[in-house]
Order: C-alpha cells, then sequence, then structure tokens
C-alpha cells in the first residue's frame, strides 16, 4: 500500500492550471503537476542556487508560496 501527502496550492493558481490545460490530455491538474515534476527531476538541466532564489521569489510575489 501506498501511502499519500497533501500539497497545498492556492485555488487561483490551480484555476490558472486547469485553464492551462484545458486542451491538453491531462485529467487532472494533479495528473499535470506530477508530469512537470517527473519531467524536471529527469532534465539534466540545471539551475544555479540564485536562479532557484529568484523564482522562488517570483512565486512568493505572485502569492503563489509563502
Amino acid at each position: 500500500m501506498s501511502d499519500y501527502t497533501t500539497i497545498s496550492l492556492r485555488k487561483e493558481f490551480v484555476a490558472d492550471v486547469e485553464e492551462y490545460i484545458e486542451d491538453e490530455p491531462f485529467g487532472s491538474v494533479k495528473e499535470f503537476v506530477k508530469h512537470v515534476v517527473v519531467q524536471e527531476m529527469e532534465s539534466e538541466d540545471e539551475i544555479s542556487e540564485a536562479e532557484a532564489r529568484r523564482i522562488g521569489q517570483k512565486l512568493r510575489d505572485l502569492g503563489y508560496m509563502e
């Protein structure tokens, strides 16, 4: 049996993702997010720590992260 956890996302973000994937082959936001995360994990491209901080700040500024 697999164990699961819950990740909270702002409703506005989920609505944006739902609109984005409307014509895509994903059945849910969960499937899309899983696809993107796995794709990123398998990517050999790396970002610098400074770039990761910049992206994190941008997401906080947009209200997607606290």
